[in-house]
């Protein structure tokens, strides 16, 4: 039996409009943005307080380095009393 050989089909894609896109890009964003708007104005809560309110890492009165230095909630990662969550980046991020 012999095997015949198939055709190649070629497709022609279909020019991508910018305008489109941005378009799409901008209702999402928009939708985004609309969702959290209502939060800018809340009061911190919960755990919130001693993370960031009371945080020394957080408002600025500890240095940078210290902040390398601490847990995610401003206390010595050496202390017993330390929760040794160690999130820099996060703690800096609300910095």
């Amino acid at each position: 039996m012999k095997r015949r050989l198939l055709t190649t089909v070629r497709e022609d894609p279909q020019p991508r409009t910018y305008c489109s896109d941005f378009a799409i890009y901008t209702m999402v964003t928009t939708t985004a943005v609309l969702s959290y708007v209502n939060a800018l104005n809340g009061d911190f809560v919960h755990d919130d307080i001693p993370a960031i309110v009371t945080n020394g890492d957080v408002v600025g009165t500890n240095s940078l380095r210290q902040l390398f230095l601490d847990d995610y909630w401003g206390m010595p990662m050496a202390d017993a009393n330390s929760h040794k969550s160690y999130r820099p980046l996060t703690t800096l991020s609300f910095r």
